[in-house]
């Protein structure tokens, strides 16, 4: 429809049913700011109220490129009013003698639903007015200005409810009438810049450089392509609406073609949970601390506390299905209903085979991968390096210690990668508000449920990104999603480089869990772990800055 319009509204153009062009003074513009001008022609202009406009002859074509300003502006007429032609056009500064109401503007054919129509916008020092015309022989319209409201609204200011729509050819009139000092105007053929001096002549200069980029470019150019922009965007998307996941889970429409309104949120989580997924990966094998699968050996991800599987099945619809990454995944939750239902889901996919959900605990459950490895059967033994039993663990809003418990297999599977989003904390929360040795100067943080509550949330996440950090890994903290879609949105990230920490990282360590009074659940579970790393560390010490952290 789009591309039927521009040729409907090309051939009008070819045949000459386009408007007369019309003249333009050589140094008279109209201004948003009416000035009060001495002499009799200020007198005249102002006898009627209206703005005064000094009456100058029009001067021949100079040397070095000047040309007729009148001339140069039906010219530019010509292009502005073409959309067969013109990709963009930008107008700035200010012409001698003129004062434009708007600081810059902006031109370009889009492809709208009504139709290929032409897009102004101005600004002003504070804000942009979009508004969209129609072209001369297409059926008009009320211009839209953004978000779909009337530019009477939201686009031009100027102009009332009441106003009849304006065409393409009297925007572009009313914009070359504003004494702009310079306009570039971007065609298909050319860039054409035209200068106002300040003798009220038109320098004209003329490039083609911005073609033959957009041609060596070889993409989705409107230059190199000759068709208008079109006005939505198209945003950059890891998982397409018509993937059959997204579909067959009820978060796109039947047939793909859009997601439905009342699960975006859900599929918000699900990209940006994904792009975090694609970066660390990548990030781990770069630094060469995970293997890239193989079908000999694919790559193992777990999820424990999977519930229904959205984010299981995302990656491995992106690292699998859409990057080609051999990958088995198993999926570990309480429930049985969970259970059977990512079952199913598995099998109408046609993915079974490659995606397992087994009913158990986070701390208990077996795994039971298709592809076996030769260190598969349980947790390595405290201290040692040992082959990863499985690659990739995720925990996404596992309750209080069920996250540490995730952490703690994560450790002892020695895996590469591990990604945690925790929930609530409230076994940390108790053991600080129990502590009857806290120093008094700690009392007003816990004084308040909601302070005690966050402050918790701080302090446990903190104690789990540093016991991390302490067994070898290199550890971030980051906020994977916006805080509307979820109010538990922080992301642990843990990579493992089997670097030994500093004697100052201990240090911190010791100090913080005798200023708090507390000692949280991960060191417990991960006692034996910690006092051989411990041992390692003070028997062999390193610097700070070498255990593949950040030189603070």
């Amino acid at each position: 429809m789009q591309a039927s319009a521009l040729q409907s509204i090309s051939r009008c153009y070819r045949l000459g049913l386009r408007r007369p062009a019309r003249e333009f003074p050589a140094r008279g513009f109209q201004s948003a700011r009416p000035r009060r001008w001495i002499g009799a022609s200020a007198a005249a202009g102002g006898a009627d109220g209206g703005t005064a406009v000094e009456d100058t002859p029009a001067t021949k074509g100079g040397k070095g490129g000047k040309r007729d300003l009148q001339e140069a502006y039906r010219e530019v007429r010509e292009m502005l009013t073409d959309p067969s032609r013109l990709v963009r056009a930008v107008a700035s500064g200010k012409a001698k003698g003129a004062d434009p109401e708007w600081r810059r503007l902006e031109m370009r054919p889009v492809a709208l639903k009504g139709g290929v129509k032409l897009q102004v916008v101005k600004y002003d020092e504070r804000q942009a007015f979009t508004s969209n015309h129609a072209y001369a022989g297409a059926t008009p319209s009320a211009p839209r200005g953004r978000r779909g409201r009337r530019a009477t609204g939201g686009g031009d200011p100027s102009r009332t409810a009441k106003s009849p729509p304006v065409d393409a050819d009297e925007a572009v009139d009313e914009a070359l009438r504003c004494g702009f000092g310079h306009w570039r105007v971007e065609t298909c053929e050319e860039v054409l810049s035209l200068r106002v001096t300040k003798s009220g002549e038109a320098a004209v200069s003329r490039s083609r450089s911005l073609l033959a980029n957009a041609n060596k470019g070889g993409g989705d150019n409107a230059a190199a392509t000759n068709r208008p922009l079109a006005h939505d965007r198209q945003k950059r998307r890891l998982l397409s609406p018509s993937d059959p996941f997204l579909v067959h889970v009820g978060v796109s429409t039947k047939d793909g073609a859009s997601i439905k309104a009342d699960r975006r949120d859900k599929y918000k989580q699900v990209e940006e949970f994904l792009r975090l997924v694609d970066a660390a990966v990548a990030d781990a094998r770069t630094g060469g601390h995970m293997s890239h699968g193989s079908s000999e050996r694919p790559t193992r991800l777990v999820d424990l506390g999977c519930g229904n599987a959205y984010l299981t099945f995302g990656a491995y619809a992106w690292l699998n299905r859409t990057q080609g990454q051999p990958l088995e995944v198993v999926g570990v939750d309480v429930k049985r209903q969970a259970r059977e239902t990512n079952r199913r889901v598995a099998a109408a996919l046609g993915w079974e085979r490659d995606c397992v959900f087994v009913e158990g605990t986070i701390a208990g459950a077996s795994l039971a991968f298709p592809t076996p490895r030769g260190g598969d059967g349980g947790d390595q033994s405290p201290g040692k390096s040992e082959p990863p039993e499985v690659d990739i663990v995720l925990a996404l809003h596992a309750c209080d210690t069920a996250t540490d418990e995730a952490l703690v297999r994560a450790v002892r599977w020695n895996a590469p990668l591990t990604l945690v989003a925790p929930c609530c904390h409230h076994d940390l929360q108790t053991r600080v508000r129990e502590n009857t040795q806290l120093a008094p100067s700690l009392a007003p943080t816990l004084r308040h449920g909601i302070l005690r509550e966050r402050l918790g949330d701080v302090l446990t996440d903190a104690f789990r990104a540093h016991v991390m950090r302490l067994l070898g890994h290199r550890v971030d903290v980051v906020e994977w999603i916006g805080g509307e879609h979820t109010p538990r949105n922080t992301m642990i990230r843990a990579v493992r480089t089997n670097a030994r920490a500093a004697p100052e990282l201990w240090r911190e360590y010791d100090e913080m869990r005798e200023l708090w009074g507390v000692t949280p659940w991960l060191a417990e579970a991960l006692a034996p772990e910690l006092a051989a790393a411990r041992e390692e560390a003070m028997r062999d010490p390193v610097p700070v800055a070498a255990d593949g952290e950040v030189e603070r």
